[in-house]
């Protein structure tokens, strides 16, 4: 079984990574090539014709996977047999094929194909066999679906190839009809693709009876949340909370619409309730109710539910590194500040935010060397935030490092957005210089 896995993982590799390789030059196929990269399946397929195209075209692949994704698998086996015809080991036609007789129930075709291979193949064994014998239709949609799980467990999301694992996820659904929880990842992946509105009419097909309803209106929600107009995402969170009974998830899913959208007064009291009903996750709502407090100007109410959330849940760095910067910042607690960013930092080395919070902590207890070190290091992962380059500014300043520091806070400038609120402040440091 080990071996197997490793195989396995091995497959989930190949197909991962795998390519079509562009030949054609006409209009209609650059389109169609262009729609497939953007996971627009249903232009990819448009005025496609199975019986027109040559067997020798490349291409094929990304139209086979088209129509799968798309649910027409009966176009999906036609080209996947034009794929046979030149390319025997094409794995994916052959998934393709088998897929399609077993939904027509042609087991000994399955059988005949199968015993036609030079060698056996461990993917096709790993989804369709067990012990000789055919796995029933939900097995075998399982498999499909622990393929695409592995695939994620694996690699890094930016390395995954969404087009594959929509197709493994959609033939999951073609064998199953019933398996929502490739659905539910099906929309999952339309929804980390861009494709929103896929997404949403997928999500929206989970039934209210169903063990998966919450996790899709959670989805849900979220899609909206980030992804349209206030007025529209406020309707539609409202409503799904609403139809949930209030369910907990969805209410916290309402309450950070509000304070991504920095309705501090609509949040506080969603937040409020939620602490009321002290669920495992108190700490969190304390600490985003501390953001909101924060972010109001109430610096009293939000130290104390920062206090209260680590006291629940001592050393959570991004609730450490929230504390310690408003103390940094207010210039009091210096010594515990930096202990605590300290302790950040051990726990998350890779935030930048906690590096930056660090180098001002230094900065502020005159630890010149070290907070430029730190801040260097910020600037190296995030060249582009604005409130580093002018924190990197103040420090080469205070070294003496005059025009370091201009350039810093020249690049400061033209990179800030109206949230980093820094531009009235960092354009008087540079007068003033050029006052000098």
């Amino acid at each position: 079984m080990i071996n197997f896995i490793k195989k396995l993982f091995f497959v989930c590799l190949f197909f991962l990574f795998n390519t079509s390789v562009l030949a054609l030059s006409s209009s209609s196929f650059l389109i169609s090539q262009s729609a497939y990269k953007n996971y627009d399946y249903t232009s990819t397929l448009f005025n496609f014709d199975a019986d027109k195209i040559k067997s020798s075209q490349n291409g094929l692949l990304d139209k086979a996977i088209a129509a799968v994704i798309t649910e027409d698998i009966n176009l999906a086996a036609d080209i996947a047999d034009r794929i046979l015809e030149n390319n025997i080991d094409n794995q994916e036609a052959y998934v393709i094929k088998i897929s399609s007789l077993y939904l027509d129930k042609k087991y000994n075709k399955i059988k005949k194909l199968r015993d036609g291979l030079d060698q056996p193949n461990d993917l096709l064994e790993f989804i369709f066999f067990t012990n000789n014998s055919f796995k029933d239709n939900i097995t075998i949609s399982r498999s499909l679906v622990e393929i695409v799980s592995s695939s994620f467990s694996n690699n890094e999301q930016r390395r995954l190839n969404y087009n594959f694992l929509l197709f493994y996820t959609s033939l999951a659904q073609l064998i199953d009809p019933s398996n929502e929880r490739a659905i539910i990842i099906k929309a999952e992946l339309f929804d980390q693709v861009g494709q929103y509105q896929v997404a949403r009419d997928i999500f929206e097909k989970i039934k209210q009876d169903s063990p998966f309803y919450i996790d899709a209106q959670s989805s849900l929600a979220i899609n909206y949340l980030y992804n349209s107009s206030y007025q529209d995402a406020e309707n539609k969170i409202l409503s799904i909370v609403e139809n949930t009974k209030n369910n907990y998830a969805l209410k916290k899913i309402l309450g950070d619409f509000y304070r991504y959208n920095k309705k501090y007064d609509l949040a506080l009291p969603i937040y409020d309730s939620m602490i009321e009903e002290s669920r495992t996750d108190v700490w969190n709502i304390y600490y985003m109710r501390g953001i909101c407090y924060e972010q109001k100007g109430d610096w009293d109410l939000a130290e104390k539910d920062f206090l209260k959330s680590l006291k629940i849940k001592p050393d959570t760095p991004n609730v450490l590194n929230y504390l310690a910067y408003g103390w940094v910042e207010r210039e009091i607690q210096l010594d515990r500040s930096l202990k605590m960013l300290e302790d950040a930092y051990k726990a998350n080395p890779e935030s930048f935010y906690i590096i930056d919070s660090l180098a001002w902590a230094h900065f502020k207890k005159n630890n010149l060397t070290e907070a430029a070190r730190l801040m260097e290091k910020v600037i190296d992962i995030a060249p582009g935030e604005a409130i580093s380059l002018d924190h990197l500014g103040d420090i080469y300043y205070a070294m003496n490092r005059k025009r370091e520091a201009i350039h810093f806070w020249q690049q400061a400038l033209e990179l800030a957005e109206p949230d980093d609120e820094i531009t009235e402040d960092v354009q008087s440091k540079l007068d003033n210089i050029n006052a000098g």
